[in-house]
């Protein structure tokens, strides 16, 4: 743990950081963050396996055209995707109660099963470092969590801002 004078001077410097100047900060970390759990996943799945079966997991079930929007995809790219996945085990279609015409995913239990180890691999390596965070810390990281949940929530689906 850092020494409590060098904590009050990261809290001061924190406290004279703009909103913008967080919110830059926030994107680049976060892409660094998102790079590192990547390479330091011990898990042999496909980086764009393990995004596809989290988009399926957050919004199943879920068409071709809503994964391929919140994939960032094309609609026969998101397909193939979801073929691939569908012959691997990991997801399962099932034609939609509305529209019988539109088939929906959802991961099956081998799916949920893989994207728990690949979580559970990514937890226990950056786990270590939350661990030395103060409970005001960690506090204050559990509100700044939240407040990023919140906006990821409210951001419009990617088909509407076309």
């Amino acid at each position: 743990m850092d020494h409590p004078s060098a904590q009050a001077a990261a809290s001061t410097a924190v406290d004279d950081q703009s909103v913008e100047d967080l919110t830059a900060a926030l994107v680049v970390v976060s892409g660094r963050l998102t790079r590192t759990l990547r390479r330091l996943a011990r898990e042999e799945t496909d980086p764009s396996t393990v995004r596809a079966l989290s988009v399926v997991d957050e919004l199943q079930p879920v068409r071709v055209g809503r994964f391929a929007a919140e994939h960032l995809c094309s609609q026969p790219a998101a397909t193939k995707l979801l073929a691939r996945l569908e012959a691997d085990g990991l997801v399962v279609r099932r034609t939609s109660g509305t529209d019988r015409r539109a088939a929906e995913f959802s991961v099956t239990e081998d799916g949920r099963r893989r994207l728990a180890a690949i979580r559970g691999q990514l937890t226990e390596q950056l786990a270590p470092a939350l661990r030395d965070l103060d409970d005001a810390d960690r506090a204050g990281l559990a509100r700044s969590l939240a407040s990023v949940e919140t906006f990821i929530r409210s951001a419009p689906p990617e088909d509407a801002r076309r």
